[in-house]
């Protein structure tokens, strides 16, 4: 029943936001590589589709080590927060990468797992009332960003697990469905250019 389901702001929300390295251990462009140990997420690695893996930078497990803050745990959820804002995707065991990194322009959402489960809150950073309440917290008109002390505003309902399970089967089975329709037109749209 929609009675039992908490509205909490982020501030207040069972998962913590988690902000990227800054200091000055921060990797410069000359220690990124093709190849490495730890994939260090950029801007285009997080699309309003989830991860894209087309152009990635890594940096070398001593680099790594160096760095306090930003380190990725399977279940957490990047979220873009400067240039192109709201962008999300969900770091899950399908993810081929066992090291991974955000950006400065981006912040960490590791759930509590016994309150909110990542996928719940994955459905809910890339649906509409999230992107309406980020819309009127953006600041900046050349860079847009947005601050951990604003985002901390937004508000969550959040039913009970067993319902957050169920909403995520359900938004999950139209999930791939999307996909597959996708994948099909793309296929379509190849033989069509062949023919």
């Amino acid at each position: 029943m929609s009675s039992e389901w908490l509205t909490v702001s982020f501030a207040d929300a069972p998962f913590s936001i988690i902000d990227g390295d800054r200091g000055a251990n921060y990797p410069k462009q000359h220690e990124f590589s093709e190849a490495g140990d730890c994939l260090f997420l950029n801007a285009g690695n997080v699309t309003k589709d989830g991860f894209f893996f087309s152009d990635c930078a890594f940096i070398t497990s001593e680099k790594d080590a160096l760095l306090r803050k930003g380190k990725l745990s399977r279940g957490d959820l990047v979220l873009t927060t400067r240039g192109t804002v709201g962008n999300v995707g969900y770091y899950s065991d399908e993810i081929p990468f066992p090291s991974m990194r955000i950006n400065s322009g981006m912040v960490i959402f590791r759930p509590s797992p016994a309150q909110i489960t990542s996928r719940y809150l994955y459905f809910f950073l890339r649906s509409q009332l999230f992107k309406d309440q980020v819309a009127s917290l953006v600041s900046g008109s050349a860079q847009p960003q947005l601050p951990i002390r604003d985002l901390s505003r937004i508000k969550l309902r959040i039913p009970p697990m067993v319902e957050q399970i169920k909403i995520c089967q359900f938004l999950g089975t139209l999930d791939d469905r999307i996909t597959l329709l996708r994948e099909t037109n793309a296929t379509l749209e190849a033989i069509a250019q062949t023919l």
